[in-house]
């Protein structure tokens, strides 16, 4: 697994030379933390995002994350996304989703931001069983909200993931919800940096397993007009007994 998203990054590294110019203050799912804002990519534009990262976990092995994730903007206010995540010890995963599965997702922004108004935006995912182990598809809906004070930009997400094919120790379907806050660092001068931070609360997908709560901090920079490097950390201090004591993520985006 470590060697498929070896060469998947050295893919994208490799074909990066055609690319244009990507914000680093427009936040994405994972890129650095779960937490993402109500604005699409630009229309006509693409752009890979491609990471790494491991999760320090009470009472179970440790694991290492590789994620990998295509995002275009087809039509105006729209985004459409296709990518998987592979993971080191795929077997032992018990929530989902599993190694290797993909996801295809849409995010749509009815929109712009005003005085008065926040930006909204709906999201759209499919989880596809095609990794380890895996079973059913889940199909998620999620609401996400943005508004700015100044220079500090405040984000809600609140989602529901459908769970097809549930085991008899499984639930139908689970919540997340997501509240933070990015703020561009050293501006106006020096603009190259948005600090980003969240807490968060998602339901495992097994039955009678307390809901798991958490806190991430991370760190988008731009390294050229077309390169966006991220970091995060993060913990979860509720939840189940084999819940994360630390992760760590980083990643590149590339726009072209």
């Amino acid at each position: 697994m470590i060697r498929i998203a070896t060469l998947a990054l050295f893919f994208v590294l490799a074909i990066v030379d055609g690319a244009s110019a990507i914000d680093h203050k427009n936040l994405d799912e994972g890129r650095p933390l779960r937490l993402e804002d109500a604005y699409p990519i630009a229309h006509g534009e693409l752009a890979i995002e491609a990471g790494a990262g491991f999760t320090l976990r009470r009472r179970a092995a440790d694991r290492g994350l590789f994620p990998i994730e295509l995002l275009s903007g087809p039509w105006p206010n729209l985004q459409v996304g296709i990518g998987t995540a592979l993971s080191t010890d795929p077997r032992e995963i018990d929530d989902r989703p599993k190694s290797g599965d993909l996801r295809l997702s849409a995010l749509y922004n009815f929109n712009q931001e005003t005085l008065n108004l926040p930006a909204f935006a709906v999201k759209l995912g499919l989880d596809a069983p095609t990794g380890v182990d895996a079973h059913g598809f889940g199909v998620e809906a999620k609401g996400i909200v943005t508004k700015s004070l100044e220079r500090l930009s405040l984000h809600l997400n609140a989602g529901y993931e459908f769970l097809a094919s549930s085991r008899e120790d499984e639930r139908d379907g689970r919540y997340e919800l997501a509240i933070g806050a990015s703020y561009p660092v050293g501006a106006p001068r020096f603009t190259r940096a948005t600090l980003v931070g969240d807490v968060f609360a998602e339901q495992s997908s097994r039955r009678g397993e307390a809901t798991t709560v958490g806190t991430e901090l991370g760190l988008r920079y731009q390294l050229t007009p077309r390169i966006v490097w991220d970091v995060g950390i993060g913990t979860e201090f509720a939840g189940p007994a084999d819940r994360s004591r630390f992760s760590f993520t980083t990643g590149l985006s590339f726009g072209f």
